[in-house]
């Protein structure tokens, strides 16, 4: 069946708003369409963060990532829908609607960028921003047959963006190929036109981490050991890695970083113009139940510093540990599945579901978030249960996006005709 056999999400479900604005220049991108997930300022339109309490909040201003792509010569189509706020990965949002899977309705694409991987999955747009604070963006571009990239943090600017974990947060790009994303990373990063000589000449060393595939479900378990067999026969060097990330206590330490920094960062968005309550405003007016709870506590009971500086001199030890180890191998890259089993059922969630769903989804896509290294998820594969596509991820050091990007494009030629649509 092809994709317009199925089920075809409404695009008041993609979008929250839909305008043509038209670049502003010349260059790389000409006649590129791109979409622009709804955390993300475009000038003239809403930015609401898929929450009710901003549906007024017109942009005065493009986002710098957003006016670079349009001096570039990109056009912008529209924003995308998000999980509130971009606090959950369910892609449920009780505003702005569902951003449901085509290939499979009982589920969402995931979240928080769904609206920005269905805007290309559907063609919509050429590619997508999205932003990604726990995984967000490789995700849902894992499920939807996608590529995803989430850069080192800080490589691109993050003026115009509602943060909600500034040391975690960066906007990310979603797309169809690997070539794309890499185009659009020379835009908005400092990446140069092509990777050096000297770079181009070396193989990977792929380390898997087996780690991360302890939880994987037997559906995901086959496709990524298929995946992995074929880059393999190929002669890429693939060895297996037994040390430990500690992924579960990077969860939870992820969870009191983004609580300390999630309540200053909104407010940061938010300035003057919306009052001194206005994140008790916000609260007031969530309609998904997580993401009001997250605020809540965050508002209501929030971490120490003490209670933060510990939990990032731990991330900081056990990071060191690691990449210790790590250095004791030949690896130059790290491999894993994007995410461990299906995406979310498309529920409104409790509190505990929702948090239990996160650890899920997440657990694998956490600490590039928490070590500021750069993060691909490529297609992998499609579950014969579901429909679903699956995702595995490359990650390399913080700075090496280059490298990675090289890497993508081997592993992508590889595993060719993986993606859906």
């Amino acid at each position: 069946m092809t994709l317009e056999q199925r089920v075809r999400p409404r695009a008041a479900d993609v979008f929250t708003s839909r305008a043509l604005i038209p670049a502003t220049g010349h260059g790389v991108l000409d006649g590129w369409d791109v979409a622009v997930k709804d955390n993300i300022d475009v000038a003239g339109l809403p930015t609401t963060g898929g929450t009710r309490f901003l549906s007024d909040n017109v942009a005065t201003a493009d986002a710098k990532v957003v006016a670079s792509l349009r001096a570039a010569g990109a056009t912008i189509v529209g924003k995308t829908n998000l999980h509130e706020l971009g606090h959950g990965i369910t892609g449920v949002n009780p505003t702005f609607g569902t951003t449901l899977h085509p290939e499979n309705p009982d589920y969402t694409v995931g979240g928080s960028s769904g609206g920005s991987a269905l805007a290309v999955m559907l063609r919509y747009a050429r590619v997508a921003l999205g932003t990604d604070t726990g995984g967000s963006a490789r995700i849902p571009a894992a499920y939807t047959g996608l590529v995803g990239f989430r850069p080192s943090t800080g490589r691109y600017p993050a003026s115009g963006v509602i943060r909600i974990s500034p040391s975690r947060d960066t906007v990310g790009v979603l797309g169809r190929s690997v070539a794309d994303v890499a185009l659009v990373d020379r835009v908005l990063g400092s990446v140069p036109a092509a990777p050096s000589p000297s770079a181009a000449s070396q193989s990977p060393v792929l380390g898997v981490l087996e780690e991360a595939c302890e939880w994987l479900t037997p559906a995901r378990r086959a496709l990524f050991e298929e995946a992995m067999s074929r880059i393999a026969a190929t002669g890429v060097e693939v060895m297996l890695l037994s040390e430990q990330r500690e992924l579960d206590r990077c969860f939870e330490l992820g969870i009191v970083v983004l609580a300390y920094e999630t309540i200053p960062a909104i407010k940061d968005y938010l300035g003057a113009a919306h009052g001194a309550d206005a994140v008790q405003a916000l609260i007031e007016v969530s309609e998904s139940p997580d993401t009001r709870e997250i605020l809540r506590a965050a508002l209501d009971e929030p971490v120490s510093p003490d209670e933060y500086r510990s939990a990032r001199a731990e991330l900081a030890a056990m990071h060191e540990r690691f990449v210790s180890a790590l250095g004791r191998s030949r690896v130059t890259t790290l491999v894993y599945p994007t995410t461990t089993g299906e995406p979310p059922k498309a529920l409104t969630l409790s509190q505990d579901e929702a948090e239990a769903q996160l650890r899920a989804v997440v657990l694998n896509s956490t600490p590039a978030t928490l070590f500021a290294t750069p993060a691909i998820s490529l297609p992998a594969g499609v579950s014969e249960e579901t429909g679903i596509a699956a995702g595995i991820t490359l990650e390399r050091a913080a700075g090496d996006d280059a490298d990675l990007l090289r890497d993508a494009t081997l592993v992508e030629e590889i595993l060719a005709g993986d993606r859906l649509g």
